[in-house]
């Protein structure tokens, strides 16, 4: 089985220089586009939003995937973490990109490795999601009164050039 993964488009935005954060939340999507009996062909892409929320990395674009049904129908199936195998090795081959594009743009680089996210830590933090809805829905009410109380003073205002810093590539 051979895989060949093709970048569309490639594109950070880093909103500030001084704030700092480890960890980057991953979505991963992909979909079929093509289908013969010796390969398929996925269009992909990937969303690494930093959290706290400061960096946005998005890339996409198309894989082929080459070889038997019983071939493809295991690189298309789940790993022990339910991710995908396809995911797991689009990420390590657009991971270069991602490295040199993060020390370029003085920010952290995001996990070697999509398989250390796992179904635990979304297990733990079920609770809290739960917690932070309730207090959603506590606090909708009050939020109406604090817009409708704020002034044009209490408004911080910035060009969008102080805001926002980009680095776009796109490959053909």
């Amino acid at each position: 089985m051979q895989q060949r993964v093709e970048i569309n488009s490639f594109l950070v935005t880093k909103l500030k220089e001084d704030i700092s954060f480890t960890k980057y939340d991953i979505e991963a999507s992909i979909d079929e586009v093509e289908s013969e009996e010796n390969h398929i062909k996925l269009k992909y892409k990937f969303v690494l939003l930093s959290n706290p929320t400061n960096v946005k990395i998005s890339i996409d674009g198309f894989t082929m995937i080459y070889g038997n049904q019983q071939e493809m129908t295991k690189h298309l199936s789940n790993d022990e973490k339910n991710i995908p195998h396809v995911i797991n090795s689009l990420y390590q081959e657009i991971f270069p990109f991602l490295y040199i594009t993060s020390k370029t743009m003085q920010i952290p680089c995001p996990a070697y490795r999509l398989a250390d996210i796992t179904k635990a830590n979304q297990r733990d933090m079920a609770p809290l999601l739960e917690q932070v809805e309730k207090d959603i829905e506590l606090t909708t009410h009050d939020d109406t009164r604090l817009v409708d109380a704020l002034t044009k003073e209490d408004v911080e205002t910035e060009t969008p050039e102080s805001i926002i810093q980009e680095q776009k590539i796109h490959t053909v």
